[in-house]
């Protein structure tokens, strides 16, 4: 059998984790002093109230070597092979230690390691598609050939709250920040194939929300709706959305490992 293993930045929520038994491997967060495994949707209120009345900046890091090698393991000793999900290597370390764990692990030809080229509900909706042909009996070779299709198109976009976090992450400069807001100015930032990029900069949240969406490609074949920290705008989102695309649409929640670079914010991914 298949088993599908993945990082926490695929931000699952925890019934789907259950219902199509797959593991996930967390990301580490260190804030305030403290180190903890990043979890899942539905458990980062905590942080999120104390990072939002912060000026510290979180710091991030991979899973360990030795974590990967134990999982890789038990699926090996369970008879099963297995896909791997990772946050883009454009983002992380963390595929490279995937990889590294895949080569010191019983039978690395049980495991295939796959770059997302991506991150966020984004992964969430390749490992979807990899469930669906898991159950309709591709091999693990068919699989990774049909998702390198669907990573062409897909991807996560966001629209910040405010630009106080890019300028905390150093990502722009305190001038940029500060006439940005002035400006009531919003960048909408997208991730795809690996690449970070800021196709819009609009003025005012409606504008922005509309161009957001307008971005959206029309053959789409899943839709997310996502937030960071319980954004405000949020629900400005969902109602702009509603009834717009006819496909399979799921709401989700971002947790620390990517708030810490953006700060609050909407935003939305899909897999074409």
């Amino acid at each position: 059998m298949i088993k599908i293993i993945t990082d926490s930045t695929a931000y699952i929520p925890e019934e789907y984790i259950l219902q199509n038994d797959i593991t996930v491997i967390p990301l580490r967060v260190l804030f305030n002093e403290e180190e903890f495994d990043e979890g899942l949707p539905g458990s980062y209120n905590s942080f999120f109230e104390k990072f939002t009345k912060n000026k510290t900046f979180p710091k991030t890091s991979q899973p360990s070597l030795s974590h990967f090698i134990d999982v890789y393991n038990n699926v090996i000793d369970n008879g099963d092979e297995a896909i791997v999900f990772t946050i883009s290597s454009t983002l992380s370390g963390t595929n490279s230690v995937a990889n590294l764990g895949k080569n010191q692990c019983k039978e690395p030809d049980k495991i295939t390691v796959i770059d997302s080229q991506n991150c966020c509900q984004t992964t969430w909706g390749l490992i979807m598609e990899t469930k669906d042909m898991i159950d309709s009996g591709m091999s693990r070779e068919e699989i990774v050939n049909a998702i390198a299709k669907l990573q062409i198109g897909s991807q996560v976009s966001f629209v910040p709250d405010s630009l106080e976090y890019l300028k905390r992450g150093g990502r722009i400069g305190k001038v940029s920040a500060t006439i940005g807001s002035l400006l009531q100015i919003k960048p909408i930032l997208s991730f795809n194939q690996g690449v970070l990029s800021c196709p819009k900069k609009i003025i005012g949240i409606n504008k922005a929300i509309s161009e957001l969406i307008s971005m959206i490609p029309q053959n789409i074949k899943r839709l997310f709706i996502i937030h960071i920290a319980n954004s405000k705008f949020f629900d400005l989102l969902k109602s702009k959305l509603k009834g717009l695309f006819d496909v399979p649409t799921y709401e989700g929640e971002v947790g620390p490992v990517v708030a810490s670079h953006i700060g609050p914010a909407i935003g939305v991914c899909y897999i074409c």
